[in-house]
This record gives structure tokens, C-alpha cells and sequence, in this order.
């Protein structure tokens, strides 16, 4: 017994030796070592950084998390889990502060009939998603009718970035990615009160150590044929980044057209939705709310449609091209929601499994999981213990309350977390109950 325990106190000995580590480390080429790290999901590697000086500055380099977020979406699906980022709030001394929780994909399709736990993170202000690209959710703080300023967080490292403000409204905005200039921009069209009445503006923002909001071309409203001062004209508030190869671009659904906003040339277009029923003497609009998506990277959208109590999956197989809309499923109507008003069918498409299985977020209910291949919806239960006081998912249809989000170590070249406002409080989960 006594020869087993000195050669096991070798073995250890052998492994916990500094010279031994090293000279292992030095033996591989800096490729190598690259590729091996490339393999391991966001959560390792932020703890692998403490490991040395050499993986510290590895892992954090700017080229290293673009091409670690690229082969795990791309290549290997498996070291990331895709999480949803879901925005809800609550009054705190008379004021309205945010939480923002953070779910993973994966449990609820593995352990559906078990509460999934959030990740659930409080603010002493309140903040709405404009959107997630890249690892980075892109927040802002707006106190209406008076100013707001954008905030870029991963919750992953803990980095956020604060935009200078801006005054006004906003009406509209959108966060995404340009590649051509390697850097990620947002976009806000605002209105206020001026002298001769209500003034619009529209600017764009570059994420940079000295950047500032920069004044560009309005919204072409004129368009659509309805009034700029219509409060109701604007179907959704928040764009939808889609980025390709080719091009990469903020989508709002406006009535019957998709508007879009090309980040790179910085001018509009548009482009017709699907097929539908559509008064358009009257500009009426049945559908209660058309959100846009990406799902396996197309363009996608979800319309009810009232007569067939049904709703409509599209894809757009080829970017602008209006006649590449391509029905990808039908979703039937569910009887909870029968006793609820229209905003309730609004469905704002998250994500789809390779499994052909269907998240969606909706008022009301929250998160909603539709698997196409038996056709069944359900209501994952959701485990928000750590969100006393705060309303499980915000009752609005109109604006973003969810997008999907996947783990990264990005950050903005030449960024450091500047912001000191934003006090992002992580809140553990009560612990469950031992049964006795």
C-alpha cells in the first residue's frame, strides 16, 4: 500500500511542476495551441485566461473571439448553446428599473418538462434590447420623450460600452454589424418637440473610443403613402440585423413592406412582404403585429392570419427577392389563446433547432416552443425565482422583449468598458427544496 502511495505522490508531483507545465506549453507551436483553444466553449476560455500572460492576451485578442464566435456557429454548434435574452421590469420606489434574464435553448429541448433556470441580471434603470450580434447585446436607456443613449454589453465578460446621448423620441432603431469596416454600429431615427413643431432626426453611431453620433438621411416615409406625425405607422420599433457576405443590413416591417437600411453604403430600400390580406385603400393591416427574424440564416418572418386562426412561417430564400418568400410552416391556433386580445398573437420568431423545432416569444405567455414535426405548441416552464417583484415577461407587442443570444468573448476593437451607469446585478436563484 505504502509503494502505491509514493507512486501516486510522484504522478502528482510529476503533473503539478512548473518546469514540466512549461516546457510542454513550448513544444507546441502557437497554431497549435490556437486550434486547441478554438475547441473549448466561451465559459472555459474565461477561465482559461488566467491561466498565463501568453493565453490571457491569446484568448483576448480581437481576432481570436471573431473566429472562435464563427466556428461555433458555423462549424461546431456544440460549444455554444444559443441563450434568450429577455427583457421585464418592475417599479422600484416609484421607479422603473429592468431585469434582464438569459435562458439556455439547450435545457429546455433536453428537459422540457423541468424548469429551466434564467440567468437573471437587475438594473437600477431601465433599459430595452435593440438587439444581439456577435455575442454583443446592444441596450438602451430611454426616458421617454426626452433623450437616450445606447449600451453594448456581453454578459460573457462582463464588458459594456456607453453611447453618448441623444435627444428625443425614438421611433426607430436597429444594432448591428458592418464587416467591411469591422465595426458595429447603431441606428436611432428620433423625434422631439421643436419651435415649429415636431422635428425628425435621424443618426447613426459607431462603437469607438471617440465616436459620436452622426447625423445622416431621414427615413423615406413618404414612401408608404401615410403621414411622418402618424404615432401608429411604426410597426416595429426595433430592426432586424441580417448580415451576409455580401451585405449587411437593419429590416423593419412597415404594413406591407419590409424597410431596410444598408449599414455599410448607408442608404434605404425596401422590398414587399409575403402574400397576404391586406386592405391597402384603407392601409389596414390584420396581421397585429409582423416581427422579422433570421432562422438558419434567411430572412423570416410570422404573420397570423385571422380568417385561418393560423400563422405563417416565410423565409426569404434569396435576399430582396421578393419572389424567394418560401412558406416554412403553419403554426395552428392554441386554445389558451382563445380568451386573450389579438396582441396575444403576435408571435416574435427567436430561433429554430435542427430538430425543426420552433421558439418564439409572445405576449402573455413568454416563450413558446413549436415543434413542427408533430405540430404541438407548448409553454416551457421557466424557473424566475430570482425575479421577485418583477413581471415574468413584459405584456408589449410592439417592441423587442426577446432576441437570441449566443455566448462570445467579443468586444469592439480599441473598446474598454467605459460605462459606469450601468450596474448590471447578477441575482442567483432561490435554491430548490430537499425533499426529506
Amino acid at each position: 500500500m505504502r509503494i502505491a502511495e509514493r507512486k501516486a505522490s510522484r504522478r502528482l508531483e510529476l503533473v503539478s511542476c512548473p518546469t514540466a507545465r512549461t516546457r510542454l506549453l513550448t513544444d507546441l507551436p502557437e497554431e497549435t495551441i490556437i486550434e486547441i483553444l478554438l475547441r473549448f466553449p466561451e465559459r472555459t476560455l474565461t477561465s482559461l485566461r488566467s491561466v498565463c500572460t501568453a493565453w490571457r492576451n491569446l484568448i483576448s485578442a480581437a481576432d481570436f473571439a471573431l473566429n472562435h464566435i464563427r466556428r461555433s456557429c458555423l462549424l461546431a454548434p456544440s460549444l455554444t448553446t444559443p441563450r434568450i435574452a429577455y427583457c421585464t421590469w418592475a417599479f422600484r420606489n416609484g421607479v422603473r428599473c429592468s431585469s434582464i434574464g438569459l435562458l439556455s435553448v439547450r435545457s429546455i429541448l433536453d428537459n422540457p418538462s423541468e424548469p429551466t433556470q434564467v440567468d437573471c441580471f437587475r438594473e437600477q434603470r431601465y433599459y430595452a434590447i435593440i438587439g444581439s450580434c456577435n455575442g454583443l447585446l446592444c441596450l438602451f436607456d430611454e426616458h421617454v420623450y426626452y433623450y437616450m443613449h445606447a449600451i453594448l454589453w456581453n454578459p460573457c465578460t462582463g464588458f459594456t460600452f456607453e453611447s453618448p446621448e441623444i435627444s428625443g423620441k425614438v421611433r426607430f432603431c436597429g444594432f448591428g454589424y458592418d464587416h467591411l469596416s469591422d465595426s458595429y454600429k447603431i441606428f436611432a431615427a428620433t423625434k422631439k418637440q421643436g419651435t415649429s413643431g415636431l422635428e425628425s432626426s435621424t443618426r447613426i453611431y459607431t462603437f469607438g473610443p471617440t465616436s459620436s453620433w452622426r447625423k445622416i438621411d431621414d427615413i423615406p416615409v413618404a414612401l408608404f403613402g401615410f403621414p411622418s406625425d402618424n404615432p401608429s405607422w411604426a410597426v416595429n420599433r426595433e430592426g432586424e440585423f441580417f448580415g451576409s457576405s455580401r451585405l449587411c443590413t437593419l429590416n423593419w416591417s412597415i404594413y406591407d413592406v419590409v424597410l431596410y437600411f444598408h449599414l455599410s453604403k448607408e442608404t434605404y430600400g425596401q422590398f414587399p412582404l409575403p402574400d397576404s390580406e391586406i386592405d391597402l385603400d384603407h392601409h389596414y393591416f390584420p396581421r397585429p403585429c409582423t416581427h422579422l427574424c433570421v432562422l438558419r440564416n434567411y430572412l423570416s418572418v410570422c404573420s397570423y392570419e385571422p380568417h385561418k386562426r393560423t400563422w405563417i412561417v416565410w423565409q426569404m430564400k434569396e435576399y430582396g427577392d421578393a419572389q424567394s418568400w418560401t412558406k416554412l410552416a403553419m403554426i395552428p391556433n392554441h386554445p389558451k389563446f382563445t380568451n386573450y386580445s389579438n396582441s396575444c398573437r403576435c408571435l416574435q420568431l427567436l430561433y429554430i433547432s435542427k430538430s425543426d423545432v420552433l421558439f418564439a416569444f409572445c405576449p402573455f405567455f413568454g416563450i413558446v416552443v413549436c415543434n413542427f414535426n408533430d405540430g404541438s405548441i407548448d409553454f416551457p416552464k421557466i424557473d424566475i425565482s430570482g425575479l421577485r417583484n418583477y413581471r415574468p415577461f413584459s405584456l408589449c407587442d410592439r417592441y423587442r422583449m426577446a432576441c437570441i443570444y449566443h455566448e462570445s468573448l467579443v468586444s469592439p476593437n480599441g473598446l474598454q468598458s467605459n460605462s459606469s451607469k450601468m450596474l448590471m446585478r447578477f441575482v442567483k436563484s432561490k435554491p430548490k427544496p430537499v425533499d426529506s
